[in-house]
């Protein structure tokens, strides 16, 4: 039996400006055709069996999608001020199949699969209360896994329902409130340290004194450097005066060296004495 061809599984099948093979099939349940995209490497029988999957949604499926998308369209309503630019009806949806008027998929794009048996669908399409960033569903082994605005997320991504996804991720939207309180209290018991290196510009030479001088010296990565200036009184000295930050690298280096060695009294007499000598 030979292989299937793309063109025999795609209407108009053809390929992109990204070498993609790309094309039309038809998604049943909603008696209509939409695009498909093909990541490169992708074999037509692979995409002849996502296509099967794409078939196989029945409504007990897209109920449970549209029950995600509401909880979408709700949280929209809740945080912004969009309501007032939409219809009446969308703000008064009861049944989640109601939803299907003011949203739709337009594409199917197929990836290459990490488990090829497992059923996979990434959807992605349009809705009326977020015209611009879309509608992105994706469906693993016959349930939802991501719902919410489009940002490329991956269908074979495993933290796709980590706790942490609470925000975008519409699939733990009942499951908000506890997960804000569970983030929160973690939050409390492990404070964010403080990136002392976030303070000063990209640019500026004392960023380049850190990140080369330093880390080439001491033999360390850039975070190690970073760590190893972090409660010297020339980093205190630093975030003291910002135009410090752009003194000569060189010459902060010796600052730091000389603290290291002679004492932090030593230190600051000797940058007082370069940064003032034409006072």
């Amino acid at each position: 039996m030979s292989e299937p061809r793309f063109e025999d599984i795609l209407i108009n099948a053809g390929t992109d400006e990204f070498n993609r093979m790309t094309g039309y099939a038809e998604f049943p349940y909603f008696h209509k055709q939409i695009e498909v995209i093909c990541d490169e490497g992708v074999t037509a029988e692979y995409a002849a069996r996502s296509i099967r999957w794409l078939a196989e949604i029945d409504e007990a499926q897209v109920r449970e999608i549209c029950q995600y998308a509401l909880y979408y369209l709700r949280d929209e309503l809740e945080s912004t001020s969009k309501g007032e630019l939409l219809n009446e009806e969308i703000q008064h949806i009861q049944d989640p199949l109601e939803v299907l008027h003011y949203m739709e998929f337009g594409s199917l794009e197929i990836k290459l699969p990490v488990e090829p048996e497992i059923p996979v669908l990434n959807l992605s399409g349009g809705c009326d209360w977020q015209e611009d960033e879309g509608l992105h569903c994706l469906i693993k082994n016959g349930h939802v896994v991501y719902m919410g605005s489009w940002n490329d997320e991956d269908v074979w991504d495993e933290h796709l329902l980590d706790d942490d996804q609470y925000l975008v991720n519409y699939v733990l939207y009942p499951q908000r409130k506890a997960l804000q309180q569970k983030a929160a209290e973690r939050l409390k018991q492990h404070p964010p340290k403080k990136i002392p290196h976030l303070e000063f510009a990209m640019n500026s030479p004392v960023r380049k004194f850190v990140e080369f001088l330093l880390t080439e010296a001491e033999h360390c990565t850039p975070e190690e450097a970073w760590a190893k200036l972090e409660g010297t009184r020339l980093m205190a000295l630093l975030q003291e005066d910002s135009s410090l930050a752009w003194m000569d690298t060189s010459l902060l280096y010796r600052c730091y060296c000389m603290e290291r060695d002679l004492g932090s009294t030593e230190m600051e007499i000797y940058l007082w004495e370069q940064t003032h000598l034409d006072s």
